[in-house]
């Protein structure tokens, strides 16, 4: 099959699955519904186990401004067949292609594993990305209504997670905010939103950060000020959750804001060395590891509190803060 069969086979699934494709812009850029935009790329395995991308100025350039949708801004690499496409988060590959003079990306095909790699950069293993497209909810999937309040159990862990979240900042006396694609998830017969803000405050940002914030997990904020964030990685890439977080600080540079990567315990090593790439040492100072158990741990204690309205809580969330080491060398494959 060539090229642009191939390319029109991808197109036919996305818009299936998330609705009529509409071009954005003068390139490869499709919006798909309201759910969905993405530019579609596509390689045939050329020698050495490689597959090649030119990337246009319209996907990774600043001129062009993507059209808000449900899920985001993606870059599909489209490895030799529709079946087998990296579904990258516009942004990662924005931070790849970062003081690179061209847009051109490899991808290498070594032991079954995905391997990117762009100029001065190190290489990146994206094998979790092939085929990750982002899931529907029950209605938009066409589900039953019995179907639609199934959780995944890994979404499942996202939504107590975050419910543990949102139960800690309370006691702390905090309010709470959650991206307003969360606040219809419950958790326990707790609805999300009865217990989080309705309205991000105006905090004086301009729309490219306040799009970045409102996106963020779970914040906490005191007085309409920002205390913590939070980026939960369960079903998400560890990548793309430290991606939002940098992409706060670089926005409000000035802002002390405590920043948090929460994933299971058995993560740990995997956000280590994701926080020690080059593109996130700045996060390293101000960022923290904070596992489920220890958010189920720390959650768990309210049910042996019995406080009144007016008493609050207060440490009970104690990340750990990572130090990279005197010549410390990137592993690779990472």
């Amino acid at each position: 099959m060539n090229a642009p069969l191939i390319v029109q086979e991808v197109v036919g699934k996305l818009q299936s699955r998330y609705g009529k494709a509409t071009l954005v812009g003068k390139s490869r850029i499709l919006k798909f519904g309201t759910a969905f935009s993405c530019s579609i790329n596509y390689s045939k395995l050329l020698g050495g186990h490689k597959y090649f991308f030119g990337l246009s100025q319209e996907v990774v350039g600043s001129g062009l401004i993507y059209p808000q949708t449900k899920f985001g801004d993606f870059v599909l690499l489209v490895c030799g067949s529709a079946e087998n496409v990296l579904v990258l988060p516009r942004s990662l590959v924005i931070d790849m292609l970062s003081k690179v003079s061209t847009r051109k990306i490899d991808v290498f095909f070594e032991n079954g594993a995905y391997i990117l790699q762009t100029t001065r950069h190190p290489k990146l293993n994206v094998t979790e990305f092939l085929n990750s497209f982002p899931k529907r909810t029950g209605a938009e999937a066409g589900m039953t209504d019995i179907d639609s309040v199934r959780l995944p159990r890994a979404d499942a862990i996202h939504s107590k997670m975050q419910w543990g979240l949102i139960r800690l900042g309370l006691a702390e006396g905090c309010s709470v905010w959650i991206p307003p694609n969360d606040r219809n998830l419950s958790y326990q017969n707790q609805s999300f939103s009865t217990h989080t803000l309705a309205r991000l405050p105006n905090f004086g940002f301009d729309e490219n950060t306040r799009r970045i914030v409102q996106n963020i997990d779970t914040l906490w904020l005191t007085r309409n000020v920002i205390r913590k964030a939070f980026e939960i990685e369960s079903t998400t890439q560890i990548y793309s959750g430290l991606l939002r977080l940098n992409d706060l600080v670089l926005a409000q540079p000035n802002n002390q804001i405590e920043l948090y990567i929460v994933a299971s315990g058995k993560k740990r090593e995997r956000v280590q060395a994701q926080l020690f790439r080059p593109s996130f040492q700045q996060l390293v100072p101000c960022c923290e590891f904070l596992s489920f158990e220890s958010v189920e741990e720390q959650t768990s204690k309210l049910d042996t509190f019995f406080l009144d309205r007016s008493a609050r809580v207060s440490g009970l969330l104690r990340g750990e803060r990572f130090t990279v080491p005197e010549h410390y060398v990137y592993p690779s494959g990472v």
